[in-house]
């Protein structure tokens, strides 16, 4: 039979994830809202450090869209003031209707490199679906969003919203829990869609960075440490087959391995030890 690996994990993950369950499913939504927080709390005092010490009454209101400069001022960290909806950047004034979609053709697609996907800091990025749509993001120090500038203007959509979301949560203490917001369907597809081959991975967001195992086995996604634990249960410090029999067969990722009388099986650091296959019970007692 085929193992569920939440199920053969060691009881301190089991512990890490009942105790951390809530903190950690919200750590990611204070790190992707911190942008909103201050530029919202900006606009609507208009204190702090404006990009513009004009006021309102001494711009022109302006005709037609803003170009990529203003819109890249909002995605990457600048504040422009507002007041009563009105925008005002050096002597110029627009509002949210003149703030146009981030242009696809400006944006990279999400695509690894030697099994490494890299966001770099304030930059665009896409996600184009098989409709041939793309859904653009943005990165910042430590987390890939929808533009700013696309959610003031109405233009955000929930795609760019979720996938976002899903690499930001490969970079953090949260990515335990990502079949929370996530299907094992929708993990692989947004894995190999980038590339990504079965084996250790890696994604970096800004200056975040964390390394996992993406697996052929019932649960695709297992955090770095996950995998170094059940390696060692069962290459090392067994404990994980006590109930099996020394030279029972094992089957991991396609390869057959024996049981040792340590209970214990020889295997390759980076084999998919998540796709595995216990012996049968005829086969035990034979």
């Amino acid at each position: 039979m085929n193992i569920n690996t939440l199920n053969v994990s060691s009881k301190s993950a089991n512990y890490k994830r009942a105790m951390h369950q809530k903190a950690a499913s919200a750590l990611l939504d204070i790190q992707t809202k911190s942008k909103e927080s201050r530029v919202d709390t900006f606009t609507r005092s208009n204190r702090g450090n404006s990009v513009d010490s004009l006021s309102g009454s001494k711009a022109k209101m302006l005709d037609g869209m803003v170009g990529n400069d203003i819109l890249d001022l909002f995605n990457f960290g600048e504040v422009i003031p507002c007041s009563n909806g009105i925008y005002t950047y050096k002597g110029i004034s627009f509002t949210e209707k003149q703030i146009p979609k981030v242009d696809s053709s400006r944006c990279k697609e999400i695509k690894a490199e030697n099994n490494v996907v890299t966001f770099q800091k304030n930059s665009y990025y896409k996600y184009t679906t098989k409709d041939g749509i793309a859904h653009c993001m943005v990165s910042g120090k430590n987390s890939l969003n929808t533009p700013w500038s696309d959610a003031i203007s109405g233009n955000a959509d929930n795609v760019s919203y979720m996938t976002g979301r899903f690499w930001s949560l490969l970079t953090g203490r949260a990515s335990v829990y990502i079949s929370l917001d996530f299907s094992q369907e929708e993990q692989k597809r947004y894995l190999d869609d980038a590339g990504i081959k079965n084996g250790f991975f890696t994604v970096q967001v800004g200056d975040s960075k964390a390394k996992h195992y993406y697996s052929g086995g019932d649960t695709a996604i297992h955090p770095k440490w996950e995998y170094d634990e059940q390696f060692a249960a069962i290459a090392s410090i067994g404990g994980l087959f006590n109930e099996e029999k020394p030279g029972d067969i094992f089957e991991i990722d396609g390869k057959e391995y024996v049981l040792s009388d340590k209970h214990t099986l020889y295997i390759p650091y980076g084999a998919d030890i998540f796709n595995i296959q216990y012996p049968s019970k005829e086969a035990s007692l034979t």
